[in-house]
């Protein structure tokens, strides 16, 4: 619904990595229950290189690659994510390094300032508040 470039580009790209999380998790459901996730549920089969915006990371093979980004994280991945990608054939592969320009360095947490919920402080703040009126 857009007609930024930018946008449009960094769409292209979320869909592909979230098929890939989609079909991970479909995988795992079919190993764990072995029910056929495409014949449960009605999803539609539209691949991903269908979105012109999509299509570089599609031949890129991004749609076929797994991140782990932690040597000590899903160690067992691979007993799910192995075979053929559904749609065009593509080899399943679990990445032990992280993408070109990925990082593990992350800044530092910071206070909510426009996120529903409540932080900690504030629900601290409300409780003093609380206490002194009883």
């Amino acid at each position: 619904m857009t007609d930024h470039p930018v946008a449009r580009q960094m769409l292209g790209y979320l869909f592909v990595r979230g098929g890939v999380h989609a079909l991970a998790y479909a995988k795992a459901l079919e190993e764990l229950t072995s029910v056929d996730v495409k014949k449960m549920l009605p999803i539609p089969a539209i691949p991903d290189s269908a979105f012109k915006e999509a299509q570089p990371y599609t031949e890129q093979g991004l749609h076929g690659k797994l991140y782990r980004f932690s040597p000590d994280d899903f160690k067992d991945i691979g007993a799910i994510w192995q075979g053929e990608h559904p749609i065009d054939g593509t080899p399943l592969e679990v990445e032990e390094e992280l993408p070109e320009g990925g990082s593990t360095d992350y800044p530092p947490e910071e206070r909510a300032v426009s996120a529903s919920g409540l932080n900690p402080e504030d629900l601290q703040e409300m409780a003093q508040r609380l206490m002194k009126n009883v």
